[in-house]
């Protein structure tokens, strides 16, 4: 299996990345070597070979989700690079119903 540029580029795209002609050029040859050396496998015998799952079987140690007050909300937000007052800009990323995306900002969060 192989992709053509308009495979890569679609990916791209839903993937919200952009390529130059070159980079899409790159992308695709990447891509598909990998995709040949996937097809690769196929050719070995492996019905002797146990299932490999899982390298690491240590239980990652979550914290809590637990809600809690920032101490010093000015901090927080003086990390913004965006913003509108006291609110986080953020893009929005939603499509109109013919595809058309708006990535303009909206206040997400206020302070």
């Amino acid at each position: 299996m192989k992709l053509g540029e308009d495979d890569v580029r679609a990916i791209a795209d839903e993937a919200r990345l952009s390529l130059t002609d070159a980079e899409l050029v790159g992308a695709v040859r990447y891509i598909n070597n990998f995709l040949e050396m996937v097809d690769r496998f196929k050719e070995l015998d492996l019905k002797d070979v146990e299932p490999f799952c899982f390298a690491e079987t240590n239980v990652c140690p979550l914290r809590k989700d637990v809600p809690a007050v920032f101490p010093d909300a000015k901090d927080i937000l003086a990390e913004r690079t965006r913003d509108m007052g006291s609110f986080f800009k953020v893009p929005r990323i939603v499509e109109d119903a013919v595809g058309n995306r708006d990535v303009s900002c909206e206040p997400a969060m206020g302070a």
